[in-house]
């Protein structure tokens, strides 16, 4: 199964990239644990494009797609922005909730990202693309 996507990265269609996204998976019958997942793993990754890929001002493109094969799950926003390996990042550590001191200002939505599924991101000269991939495998 595949579904695509394309739109202007702005706040609006990282939004929609999300809604999609649980829509789709939601009428393929993904689990809904792991399509909530996902959707959130979708609005970090597009939100981040906006933010971070884009932010010299230009306006680009990203794209949505979603696969779902005998090998499992992928879910891939890609962009031709500027590069951003989310593997070269650490994990955040985990915030005491009782000590606002230790609760990070960035960097939670690269976690978010992390539990949805295993990261791949690769980038060349054609752009960056950035995959959560899942071995739930299409029944």
């Amino acid at each position: 199964m595949h579904f695509s996507l394309a739109s202007v990265a702005d706040l609006g269609s990282a939004r929609k990239f999300a809604e999609l996204t649980g829509g789709v998976l939601r009428s393929w019958r993904v689990p809904e644990a792991r399509v909530q997942a996902l959707e959130l793993a979708v609005a970090e990754m597009a939100t981040n494009v906006c933010r971070h890929g884009y932010a010299d001002g230009a306006r680009g493109s990203m794209r949505l797609e979603l696969d779902w094969d005998a090998s499992g799950l992928r879910v891939a926003v890609s962009d031709s922005g500027k590069p951003f390996d989310p593997q070269a990042l650490t994990a955040v550590s985990e915030p005491d909730p009782g000590d606002a001191s230790t609760w990070p200002e960035r960097g939670l939505g690269l976690g978010f990202i992390r539990a949805a599924g295993r990261l791949d991101y690769k980038s060349d000269e054609k752009g960056n693309v950035f995959s959560v991939i899942v071995s739930e495998p299409r029944p």
